[in-house]
């Protein structure tokens, strides 16, 4: 099987839908091999971020020849549909930037996942409706829609008015380095390397308003363990200089209190683990449900705000919390309670399982064959 991946961001960007759209076609290739993934962009380059998917054999990345002047009309229209049709594409699957009109029609099998169904993120609201217009259309003629959870599921049959039967939850992966061992002469070498404090509760974001740090930070302050810090592991923002900065100071936590800019990547996944727990103060954006899956694979506590997609990523395995004093209070009781804390940290380890890249990889293919199974094609 041929399986063509709208690739535009994945190749381009750096944000929630290349990291999926990087993740997900891994995953395909590591545990269905025999298979081709071919990427299409409109962007006649490429990125270190796209570089590790060159050493999959089963992975191409294909460009619009250099004579065609008008990249994201092939890319939109016709151009990347007869493409398609000629490098035998069998399924194509796109991710965030909608379908291309000339699927509309073709019978051709196509795939839709949405990772934000309603673009929330996008850069202001002219564009955002207009990604939801090319969404909408998308939803009306793709064979299956993705979403990475079931509110957003919820969301975009009632948004999109899409027929509930065609609409179904694929959940993303954790990242496969949470699984790589540290050496215990590790940590030290680590906590100089950062310097950082003997005990402390880790946030990795990016330290806007709407991350919810102002809450973390009260959390950290309501703490019993008065020698725990809060470590910000994230590069700073105004936010952070004019507000978070402040409220250090006004909670009398400032010497509990230290920002990070940047970990090397071979060193996350061992200062995660220094961690007394991860906090992930804000559960609406999938960015921050990568966060909880990833942290608990890393065999991290992990306390976070509650709402329906943070307890369907993080089942029985995470805290859940309200507000900051109910927060604290939990935690200040896991950490004093050395059974409860591996309890938990068990069932953490146990919920991971629902979210390898091979029940990805597994599920993913499984959507491809049922679109194709009336086309009688035989999928290895």
């Amino acid at each position: 099987m041929v399986v063509g991946f709208g690739g535009r961001k994945i190749i381009m960007e750096n944000n929630d839908t290349s990291y999926y759209g990087r993740i997900l076609i891994k995953a395909l290739a590591t545990y269905y091999p025999d298979n081709y993934y071919i990427i299409y962009s409109p962007e006649n380059e490429s990125n270190k971020r796209l570089t590790a998917l060159f050493n999959e054999d089963s992975v191409r990345v294909k460009f619009p020849r250099n004579h065609i002047h008008n990249k994201n009309s092939w890319y939109t229209r016709n151009g990347i549909v007869r493409s398609a049709k000629g490098h035998g594409v069998n399924a194509f699957h796109g991710i965030d930037d909608g379908l291309a009109s000339g699927f509309n029609g073709s019978n051709f099998p196509t795939v839709f996942t949405m990772t934000d169904p309603l673009y929330k993120c996008a850069n202001g609201w002219i564009e955002r409706m207009k990604m939801q217009r090319r969404a909408r259309k998308a939803c009306k003629f793709a064979k299956r829609v993705i979403a990475l959870n079931e509110p957003d599921r919820q969301t975009i049959i009632n948004h999109y008015h899409v027929n509930p039967d065609f609409v179904e939850v694929v959940h993303p992966c954790f990242y496969q380095g949470c699984d790589d061992a540290v050496p215990e002469n590790m940590y030290d070498i680590l906590r100089s390397k950062y310097h950082l404090p003997e005990k402390f509760v880790l946030y990795k974001g990016r330290m806007n308003d709407d991350d919810n740090l102002k809450e973390a930070m009260q959390l950290v302050h309501e703490l019993r363990d008065r020698k725990i810090s809060i470590v910000l592991l994230g590069y700073r923002t105004d936010h952070f200089d004019h507000v978070i900065k402040e409220q250090a100071h006004d909670l009398h936590i400032f010497h509990r209190f230290k920002q990070v800019d940047k970990v090397h990547h071979a060193d996350l996944t061992a200062v995660v683990k220094m961690a007394q727990a991860v906090i992930i103060p804000n559960t609406d954006r999938i960015r921050d449900n990568y966060k909880l899956i990833n942290a608990q694979r890393t065999g991290a506590i992990v306390i976070c705000k509650d709402s329906a997609k943070a307890r369907e990523f993080g089942g029985e395995g995470a805290l859940y919390y309200n507000n900051f004093s109910e927060g604290a209070e939990l935690l200040s009781d896991v950490l004093e309670d050395e059974n409860r804390k591996a309890a938990l940290l068990q069932a953490a380890r146990d919920n991971s399982e629902r979210f390898t890249s091979q029940v990805l990889a597994d599920h993913m293919i499984h959507i491809y064959r049922s679109i194709l199974t009336h086309r009688r094609l035989y999928i290895e």
